[in-house]
């Protein structure tokens, strides 16, 4: 997969039109229940106001560092006053959003307890906007569109996706060769016809079908992507089917399926508004369909690991595709793997060494650096670099042996070799928030030492093992030898 086309997410523009919410979190802790009624008691401790619906399309296409601009109508409350500023927040361009006195803004409120959800309420309605909306949009159509690269259309069946205005937009997206993706909702898809991509879920997919679909039926979910694919003159179909991971199907007939990566999950909450923004903006940068879905599944991937409706970072995307099943990453790599770590709340710690026939004092080194943190990246010299340390006799072991060896080892999380004398550059790019090195350092010079501290972090000096080093076990090697 290609970094480039990650990259070029930062220079693609969405224009989002769906039914935006206003999610409200209340949490606390539950101790006791209720003598009033046999209900859990919540001890308040924090809410916080957060995009729902098609706001999350938002919250998403801002985190992976692209700019979305916003078609919608909202109630003139509370609420929607709430809800213009979390938008505006995020960057978003808000100045085709409009509000109106003859609808509410929606809002749900969940109620949580240690992460879990205990209710949920509702304040919404099944609203068609007013027609006023429309004529609005058709007049201003041209600016609206003006620099769009591809369209998202999030329909929650809230009232925003009329007929006549998804056909609208839709119409004026091929006019101007923009790719339309739809998140769908319904039995009747009619109002979607011409669009590039619909992602439902396997529960909407047998909604629109009018038949039961699980998901052991292959065969049965090829031909229903397909079939409504001819119904509604649609490009492509992509099921998200939770554990089973997705598959696309074209109007060819052709089904691919993109397993589900194993990890735990927290949370599946607004998983599906972060693959349809990570296709828009794969398609916005160029890569073909299958590379988008590669990308989409694991971002998946990465929010179903946090609670709510969360987000990935362009960093975070990055690294989980680039390092996804390898311990052993270049120095590129390892900066996009620690700014995603960091962005998690990751505590990183990094240490170094030549490594050069690896004993126990290593390990002993090694299982404290870990434990001063969440991550451990380990520094590697490379051959070129012990050469120029140590003498043209050194090293013994190969750099790729080396860290393959380091690997290997349950407490390295990652490996990464560097081939200047100092690990400075390295430690520049991962910015780890402990260095560790040996006590033999106190009062010395440790290079990185003003990288880490720059940023809050700390050097750490741990105990060393005595009387093991690789210089020894050479030595006694060539006296045995002798």
């Amino acid at each position: 997969m290609d970094l480039t086309a990650i990259q070029r997410f930062r220079q693609a523009n969405v224009l989002i039109v769906g039914d935006f919410m206003l999610d409200k979190y209340i949490g606390g802790d539950v101790q006791r229940i209720s003598p009033e009624a046999p209900v859990p008691i919540l001890k308040m401790l924090w809410e916080s106001d957060r995009l729902g619906g098609a706001g999350n399309v938002v919250n998403n296409i801002q985190s992976l560092s692209a700019k979305a601009r916003v078609l919608c109508c909202i109630g003139e409350d509370e609420a929607g006053g709430r809800l213009v500023s979390l938008l505006r927040d995020t960057g978003a361009d808000v100045r085709f959003l409009q509000k109106s006195t003859e609808l509410p803004t929606i809002k749900k409120t969940r109620i949580v307890a240690r992460n879990q959800q205990v209710i949920r309420i509702d304040c919404d309605g099944s609203m068609a906007v007013p027609a006023c909306f429309q004529g609005r949009v058709q007049e201003q159509l041209d600016e609206i569109f003006s620099g769009i690269d591809v369209l998202v259309i999030s329909d929650y069946g809230k009232g925003t996706i009329t007929y006549d205005l998804a056909q609208l937009v839709i119409g004026r997206a091929h006019a101007g060769g923009v790719p339309v993706l739809i998140d769908p909702k319904g039995n009747d898809w009619g109002k979607y016809s011409g669009a590039t991509l619909c992602t439902p879920n396997l529960r909407e997919l047998s909604d629109v079908c009018g038949k039961e679909l699980a998901q052991d039926m292959e065969d049965e979910i090829r031909a229903a992507a397909c079939e409504l694919c001819r119904r509604y003159a649609l490009e492509h179909v992509l099921v998200t089917r939770s554990e089973m991971g997705m598959s696309l199907v074209s109007k060819s007939g052709e089904k691919i399926d993109f397993p589900a990566q194993k990890k735990e999950v927290i949370d599946v909450s607004g998983a599906g508004d972060t693959v349809i923004s990570v296709m828009a903006l794969g398609m916005a940068a160029g890569s073909g369909l299958e590379d988008c879905c590669r990308l989409a599944n694991a971002a998946a991937d990465i929010v179903v690991s946090k609670f709510g409706t969360a987000t990935a970072s362009i960093d975070e995307l990055i690294g989980h595709v680039f390092t996804a099943g390898k311990k052993i990453v270049t120095r590129e790599e390892a900066a996009y793997l620690a700014r995603g770590l960091h962005e998690q709340g990751k505590r990183i710690v990094f240490t170094n060494g030549c490594f050069d026939l690896i004993h126990a004092g290593h390990i002993f080194s090694l299982e404290q650096a870990k434990a001063l943190g969440d991550v451990l990246i380990v520094g590697v010299n490379s051959d070129r670099s012990i050469r120029g340390l140590k003498g043209e006799a050194r090293p013994i072991i190969s750099e790729g042996d080396r860290a393959c060896l380091l690997k290997s080892l349950r407490m390295v999380d990652y490996v990464a070799i560097f081939d200047e004398d100092t690990p400075e550059e390295l430690i520049q790019a991962v910015q780890p928030d402990v260095l560790v090195k040996g006590r033999d350092y106190e009062g010395a010079q440790v290079a990185g030492r003003d990288v880490v501290e720059a940023r809050g972090g700390n050097v750490a000096l741990i105990d060393l093992k005595p009387g093991l080093s690789t210089t020894a076990i050479i030595h006694k090697i060539q006296s045995i030898g002798s």
